[in-house]
């Protein structure tokens, strides 16, 4: 069961990333790394933090334990009432939210990019691409709801496909501006079609919930009345949004700090960020949305064996794919952004800069997905208070090495400090899982580890080897040089680390398990 949803997941946020890549690949080669894209990606960043705290994340964990038990108690009918209630209030809420973003944006603007405020025409489009793009945070948190309680009725693909309507909606603005030369028009359009885009993702999740026979009952007056499911809800929401948004919120810091660096120093994290969210979203993102309601319910219904082996195989998972990504992308980083962004304005001293950040990214994306999955069990427990603990903790440690390191490093500095937090995050929740949840960590999990270190130091051998080969003998030609060179790599990688780790670790993995259940099936 966890498979078949991290798979049904994991391909529709695999759809979704390389949508994200098309986009930002026209995003390179329309408006480059500079001053416009600085002022875009600020813009971009307001809203898309609340798309991935609240969507990839914490209304999730605060939503589904009480709705699970409520239907698990008194049905269906009891867990659509409640449903409706929070609904009711966050929409209620969300309104006045974002008219007071859109007042007070310069003053925010202020906070979040205070080196825009040496350039006065900087600091004014970040506003205007910013109140653009806002709107979008009021039409996403109602659509993560929505997509939350899809998920506790076992529906896990409608709300996979919102990112898709996103990408789509930014694509089609970039192509139909494609042989512009007027970057502000650009950005301006591309800021209004996100909020645009929001729109059309809450409609396509309120039509799947009609679709499941739900029975909605908006009413302002129930935003009055409390009750019990109400206020452990909230009181699980807030420390779920930093405990869960923590990777978001340390990307935030060095926005911050970014903005007083060079013109670029935002577009180069920006987009290296992007290529480390193509692991960190499809796995990370699959393997906790899927672990959540299962665990949810194991630990409702006092299965706590089953409760204790799901988190091991995600775990597991979790180990089996960040290893080798993170391998890969930091002996290839160069190459993979060359290949991605270096077109139009996007230029080969904005590749060097963006590799050295993303190797810097890399080094932490093994934890930035463990941490996806570590905090779903306290979620699951209603333990929201614990993470955010560890959370704060570990902003201050980034915020404190971002200060000391960003002198010497500048961007590249912000990236290694947001690394080694999520190291000591990762740590820190194993260790207090172990502690208070008392939850027994598999010997299993360790040689799982050990071996696919093993498997990836061994593809990473054989890569750097391909690649020098295919380099050196299909120079001729620029496609049927680095980039083809590039491809090979990753396909032989994949191949290499597989049957690499088959051989090696098919006990782990319950190969032999499997390969007989699919034989008597």
């Amino acid at each position: 069961m966890l498979f078949k949803i991290i798979s049904i997941v994991g391909s529709l946020t695999f759809l979704s990333r390389v949508l994200g890549y098309i986009r930002d690949l026209l995003i390179a080669r329309v408006i480059g790394a500079g001053m416009v894209s600085d002022c875009f990606f600020v813009s971009f960043k307001l809203p898309n933090l609340f798309r991935r705290l609240f969507g990839e994340g914490a209304m999730n964990s605060a939503f589904i334990p009480v709705v699970s038990g409520i239907r698990s108690k008194s049905g269906r009918k009891n867990s659509d009432i409640f449903f409706s209630k929070i609904l009711s209030i966050l929409i209620v809420f969300l309104l006045f939210f974002v008219i007071f973003a859109e007042i007070f944006m310069p003053l925010i603007i202020t906070l979040i990019a205070p080196g825009f405020l040496q350039n006065l025409e900087k600091f004014e489009l970040s506003i205007e691409l910013s109140r653009l793009s806002f709107p979008f945070v009021f039409f996403i948190c109602l659509t993560s709801l929505m997509g939350a309680y899809l998920n506790t009725l076992g529906k896990f693909a409608s709300m996979a496909v919102t990112p898709v309507i996103l990408n789509l909606s930014l694509i089609f603005v970039l192509l139909f501006f494609f042989s512009s030369e007027d970057k502000v028009q650009i950005s301006t359009f591309l800021s209004l079609s996100i909020s645009l885009a929001g729109i059309i993702q809450l409609f396509w999740l309120f039509a799947n919930l009609k679709k499941n026979n739900l029975n909605l009952h908006l009413s302002i007056k129930k935003i009055f009345k409390k009750n019990k499911e109400t206020s452990t809800f909230f009181n699980l929401l807030t420390p779920a949004i930093i405990g869960n948004g923590a990777y978001q919120i340390n990307l935030l810091i060095d926005m911050i700090l970014a903005s007083t660096l060079p013109d670029g120093s935002i577009s180069y994290l920006y987009y290296a960020d992007r290529v480390n969210q193509l692991p960190l979203g499809v796995l990370g993102i699959a393997i906790s949305t899927a672990l959540l309601p299962i665990l949810s319910k194991q630990i409702k219904e006092k299965e706590l064996l089953k409760a204790n082996k799901s988190i091991s195989s995600a775990i597991k998972f979790g180990i089996i794919f960040s290893i080798p990504s993170f391998v890969g992308i930091w002996i290839l980083s160069e190459e993979i952004i060359s290949f991605l962004f270096l077109r139009g304005a996007f230029e080969l001293n904005d590749v060097q800069l963006t590799s050295s950040a993303l190797q810097a990214l890399c080094f932490g994306l093994p934890a930035f997905i463990m941490i996806k999955i570590l905090v779903v069990p306290f979620f699951a427990n209603e333990d929201t208070k614990t993470p955010i603990k560890i959370s704060v903790f570990c902003m201050v440690l980034n915020l404190i090495l971002n200060l000391i390191l960003i002198r010497d490093y500048l961007h590249v500095g912000l990236a290694i400090s947001t690394s080694v937090a999520a190291w000591i995050n990762v740590l820190m929740l194993g260790l207090i899982l172990k502690k208070k949840l008392n939850y027994p960590f598999d010997i299993s999990v360790l040689r799982v580890f050990i071996k696919v270190l093993i498997s990836s130091i061994f593809m990473a051998y054989f890569v750097l080897e391909i690649y020098k080969y295919t380099y050196m003998n299909f120079t001729y030609n620029n496609f049927f040089g680095k980039d083809l060179s590039l491809i090979m790599c990753i396909i032989s990688g994949i191949v290499i680390y597989a049957s690499f780790l088959y051989f090696i670790g098919r006990k782990e993995l319950e190969l032999e398990k499997w390969k007989k259940k699919k034989n008597l099936s």
